[in-house]
């Protein structure tokens, strides 16, 4: 949510340049700092964990008049100020999100480089269908060169590719980790309809996707989670089912290695195009109500892994487009309390 966060303070609601979109903040001292104080504003409202502003910076944009060296440049800034943004949170001990009598010790803060799909740097929607008319290697290509910068840096905890709507692209990322050795954390998140047999926007299956991602990594050495984000927060639940099963049920899914379910949506808001603006009353906008809804699904997969007769599968929640560091602090208070509960029922 921090790249729509920080549009709402831009002139006219409008990054610098359309084709880097929130990325472009990272080319001015003034974005740079908006960009800090948004991480920090969602440290202090619960987050454990930011993503670098980097989902549609890649090298693509040498198309757009970049230099290859320009982008390495600003792929390595977002990563820095990250690191200050949580420096100054932990050296604050932010405990915000908290209740002022909570003594228990403040959560780590991880950081997490943002890598986009295909069709996000492209602009054109074509994320959402996933349709580009690439061979494996253009998609390995791609990628390549803003991965290596990130698997090379040790100021980050972790590496998530997001919104992936194809099974071309998710086999590509796959083969091309395999590569790198990398030992950070890395997590593959799924662009998916819920309105088209629960598929990826390319129509393949999570079921297909999932199959593709275990013959490739049998051992979950490589992709450590699996998720979806940027769907509406009113058709989540059912995807994170379908999501969970899916990874329980697999042959390789050893309950020491069984992978998280990583699970973002967006606020369910509708855009007008014709305006330029976002449907008021469309979509999910309290936080209240978008926290009860992730805690629905956490609570389903705890339900199916009992059912099941398996540990409870790591679960990482947040939001995507349209989410505030308000719908991280509900969040935040309504899956605290649920442990709470957890905890005093087990003792």
């Amino acid at each position: 949510g921090i790249s729509t966060e920080l549009e709402q303070c831009q002139p006219n609601h409008e990054f610098p340049d359309r084709n880097l979109w929130s990325s472009s903040l990272l080319l001015y001292p003034k974005g740079q700092g908006d960009i800090q104080g948004a991480h920090e504003s969602f440290y202090s409202a619960g987050s454990d964990i930011i993503t670098t502003l980097t989902y549609q910076l890649s090298h693509y944009a040498t198309k757009f008049g970049y230099r290859d060296e320009q982008i390495d440049e600003m792929l390595k800034r977002a990563i820095h100020i990250a690191n200050e943004a949580r420096a100054h949170c932990i050296s604050g001990g932010i405990r915000s999100h908290r209740e002022e009598n909570d003594c228990s010790p403040v959560s780590p803060k991880y950081i997490v480089a943002s890598i986009g799909c295909y069709g996000a740097v492209l602009a054109d929607g074509s994320e959402y269908t996933g349709d580009y008319n690439l061979t494996m290697e253009d998609l390995i290509q791609f990628h390549e060169r803003r991965t290596k910068i990130f698997t090379e840096e040790e100021d980050i905890d972790g590496i998530a590719f997001e919104t992936i709507p194809s099974n071309r692209e998710v086999e590509a990322i796959c083969r091309m980790m395999k590569s790198t050795n990398y030992g950070g954390a890395v997590w593959l998140s799924l662009a998916c309809k819920a309105d088209n047999g629960l598929c990826l926007n390319d129509g393949t299956t999570l079921s297909e996707t999932l199959r593709v991602i275990d013959e490739i990594d049998p051992n979950g050495t490589i992709i450590h989670g699996i998720g979806v984000n940027c769907c509406k927060v009113q058709h989540v639940y059912e995807l994170s089912q379908l999501l969970a099963a899916s990874i329980l049920e697999s042959k390789y899914s050893a309950p020491s290695r069984a992978r998280a379910v990583v699970i973002y949506p967006n606020s369910g808001e509708e855009w007008d195009a014709s305006t330029n603006s976002w449907i008021e009353g469309s979509g999910c906008t309290s936080p209240q109500a978008f926290a009860r809804e992730c805690l629905q699904c956490i609570k389903g997969i705890h339900k199916l892994c009992r059912k099941m007769n398996r540990e409870p599968l790591t679960v990482l929640v947040g939001g995507c487009c349209r989410t505030t560091p308000a719908t991280i602090r509900a969040i935040r208070h309504t899956i605290d309390k649920y442990k709470t509960e957890l905890h005093k029922s087990i003792i």
